[in-house]
């Protein structure tokens, strides 16, 4: 029976590390436009013609970008980004949903009706460069997950050498996009916890057969 018992704690202990998310995930929520174009980047491509939308600077049209978290941030937020007259063009919002669960928007090219209150500047473009601005987010486990926005002028837009002209791109660092759903560990994990198990429950069962 006690054999039993020390067995049953090892094994409930290696179940809660089998369920915990070890890494941060993000997977993108967006209904067009917005497409993953490398391992942790997002893009709004410049030619929206596909989604019916023309070229980039369509105030009325460019997709609203959005991206779900698998952990809560610890505090909200809305970032801003001007173009060269001052005025407020693209905007970043980061809060919690319904469930306590991170969510990032990013907004391009907004009209007026769409923008936040009381953003903080973040960048400014350059009519012909863009511009990238960089802020972090602390998740509630302690967790630093790094954006960096990016947002175009007029002239070929490819912040991060990715070899994709963008109208805008959202860089992600310190999660992984798309990743193992919460709670499903990789099928390595479960082979690397069974033989960690199976050598703790030989080496119990012979002390306690002594």
């Amino acid at each position: 029976m006690k054999t039993r018992c020390v067995l049953g704690a090892v094994a409930l202990c290696f179940l809660s590390i089998a369920v915990r998310a070890d890494n941060i995930t993000v997977t993108n929520a967006s209904s067009a436009g917005w497409v993953q174009i490398s391992t942790n980047t997002f893009g709004l491509p410049a030619d929206l013609s596909a989604i019916g939308c023309g070229t980039e600077n369509e105030p009325t049209c460019e997709p609203l970008g959005v991206f779900n978290f698998n952990i809560g941030f610890s505090s909200s937020g809305v970032m801003n980004i001007t173009d060269d007259t001052g005025a407020t063009s693209d905007q970043i919002h980061f809060f919690n949903n319904a469930s306590g669960l991170g969510v990032v928007t990013f907004a391009s090219d907004t009209s007026l009706g769409e923008l936040l209150p009381n953003g903080t500047f973040l960048c400014q473009e350059d009519i012909s460069l863009g511009c990238i601005g960089v802020f972090t987010i602390t998740a509630t486990d302690g967790s630093k997950i790094t954006l960096s926005a990016a947002s175009d002028g007029e002239d070929i837009f490819d912040p991060f050498g990715l070899n994709a002209d963008s109208s805008d791109e959202l860089k992600v660092e310190g999660a992984t996009i798309v990743g193992p759903p919460v709670g499903t560990p990789e099928p390595g994990t479960f082979a690397l916890l069974g033989s960690a198990f199976l050598g703790i429950a030989a080496i119990l069962r012979k002390k306690l057969s002594r």
